[in-house]
């Protein structure tokens, strides 16, 4: 949604942050502020050479407890257009994002745009506001066809930054490679049969990869849709009975957090089960199976593949 409608100058240069950026030709004079890494890369597919986008975040870092440094404050505050998730990732953001739109900076939060759904714990936190239904799951970027759809939708709100340049062309470009990748990634999850779809993860990040690909998340380490939560000798317990009760054969953890807990449950389970790392809150570095939006989702449904087609 967009939370403000004016514009700051677009000839306003964009601070040098250690996040590290991407800098076009600027041939439509606009600069963009993306907050994570995910979000970037799809703004970079769409704006090409067409723009200037600047990378809030660094690869690695966990969305959920990111603090800018004072040059990134100054590049969201000159940015003609800032994109963000929204529904409570970037948390340390809020503040810096809320004085921005307070400013005239152009603010579109994506993640309220693009049909949210509810996180299945609905006390924890880690998402966003959604009245008495709970709170919305933030992490979105895991389903291509959201990601197709935000595509889309940001091509119309760089018509309004900038309406003499053509957005929708490569917009529908990339939604197209979306779409390709949800199919290839349909095809590579067929060998997971439809009682093995269980999965056991993190923190509670795969609700829409779930949703969209006919699995059940079945327990987290961490609880909640943050991970910024600490889970009790009870909760790990239970988590561990689950497990062996459902037969299933992997926890999967994150290229963004450490695994260490994750680890000392499948010890507890014993040696039929391992600990498989996935894409979530970062592409991965440069040169990865991970480095860009589309090759982080088809990694993990390789891995998945690979963990749960052989149970």
């Amino acid at each position: 949604m967009w939370r403000c409608v004016a514009i700051v100058a677009a000839s306003a240069l964009v601070a040098t942050a250690p996040a590290g950026c991407s800098s076009g030709s600027d041939v439509a004079g606009v600069q963009i502020v993306a907050t994570t890494t995910v979000l970037g890369d799809l703004v970079r597919n769409v704006v090409g050479d067409a723009a200037d986008v600047e990378v809030l975040m660094p690869i690695g870092v966990d969305p959920h407890d990111f603090q800018a440094s004072s040059q990134q404050v100054a590049a969201v505050q000159r940015a003609d257009l800032v994109v963000a998730n929204g529904l409570g990732l970037e948390g340390g953001l809020s503040d810096i994002l809320e004085a921005a739109v307070h400013d005239g900076v152009q603010v579109w939060e994506v993640g309220p745009d693009i049909s949210p759904r509810l996180l299945t714990e609905t006390s924890d936190s880690g998402g966003g506001p959604a009245g008495d239904e709970g709170l919305l799951d933030p992490h979105f970027w895991l389903d291509p066809i959201r990601d197709a759809d935000a595509a889309r939708q940001l091509a119309q709100h760089l018509t309004e930054v900038a309406p003499d340049h053509d957005w929708t062309t490569a917009a529908e470009a990339y939604t197209a490679e979306l779409e390709s990748a949800n199919e290839e990634i349909v095809g590579i999850l067929t060998v997971v049969p439809e009682g093995s779809r269980k999965l056991v993860t993190n923190h509670q990040a795969f609700g829409y990869f779930a949703d969209r690909y006919g699995f059940e998340t079945i327990g987290t380490v961490i609880p909640g849709g943050a991970t910024l939560a600490n889970p009790s000798s009870a909760e790990l317990a239970a988590l561990v009975a689950t497990i062996e009760e459902q037969h299933v054969p992997a926890i999967f953890t994150e290229t963004v957090e450490p695994d260490v807990l994750a680890r000392a449950v499948a010890a507890e389970v014993g040696s039929n089960i391992e600990v498989v790392q996935l894409y979530t809150g970062s592409l991965g570095e440069p040169g990865s199976d991970g480095d860009t939006l589309i090759g982080m989702l088809v990694t993990n449904a390789h891995r998945i593949a690979e963990a749960l087609g052989r149970s």
